[in-house]
């Protein structure tokens, strides 16, 4: 029938014997051998979206935003977490310890922060923030990174960024995967303070994967 496809069965009736049958396998093969030049995908690393967060080597800064004239800067000194899913579906866990938090200023602003005005960290010693499933490519391409923080007890959806990168490979220590962002402390019951402290603090993470070289 005209305009109708010809099966591997028709060329070799048509061609008769000699090289009907090789045309035959070449014919059958024809679907796997073009799907055998597809690139293949990444398997190393973040991008891949396999690996543990280094928690000595990786950082985690906050800054909180006073309305007076003084720098209020936290870290933890220890981030973990890990990279799970597949290059299509990845997701990002990340937790800190508030024992491992140390404040740059006077120690009347570490003390605060810890109290449970804010972190209240004698209850709640631990913040983990799961990340929504997203393409592995977002680590070296950049772009929203959404899901959800628990903090003092009380979990809310929050917004982090991904910041696209110009080295490689990303997760290394001298290219960490660099998220930043801002938590409203209002969504997470921290109310008090509201005239010298403002409500924003701002978040970012330099993130080094383990057994990533030095």
């Amino acid at each position: 029938m005209p305009g109708r496809a010809s099966s591997p069965g028709l060329v070799a009736a048509a061609l008769g014997g000699g090289a009907a049958p090789f045309l035959v396998l070449c014919l059958a093969l024809a679907p796997t051998l073009a799907r055998s030049t597809e690139p293949p995908v990444q398997e190393n690393g973040a991008s891949a979206c396999r690996g543990v967060i280094d928690a000595v080597r990786s950082a985690a800064v906050f800054d909180v935003r006073l309305r007076l004239p003084i720098r209020a800067r936290g870290r933890f000194d220890r981030v973990e977490g890990r990279f799970e899913g597949t290059p299509w579906a990845c997701t990002v866990t990340v937790a800190l310890d508030t024992a491992d938090l140390h404040f740059d200023g006077p120690p009347w602003m570490d003390r605060l922060t810890r109290s449970p005005a804010f972190l209240d960290a004698e209850a709640h010693p631990r913040l983990r923030f799961e990340a929504d499933p997203f393409p592995a490519s977002r680590l070296n391409d950049g772009g929203p990174l959404r899901g959800r923080l628990r903090l003092r007890g009380i979990e809310r959806p929050v917004d982090f960024t991904l910041l696209p990168h110009a080295c490689h490979p990303a997760g290394t220590l001298a290219c960490p995967l660099r998220v930043h962002g801002e938590i409203p402390r209002r969504d997470f019951g921290m109310t008090a303070y509201r005239a010298t402290v403002r409500d924003l603090v701002a978040v970012e993470f330099a993130i080094v994967l383990e057994d990533a070289p030095r």
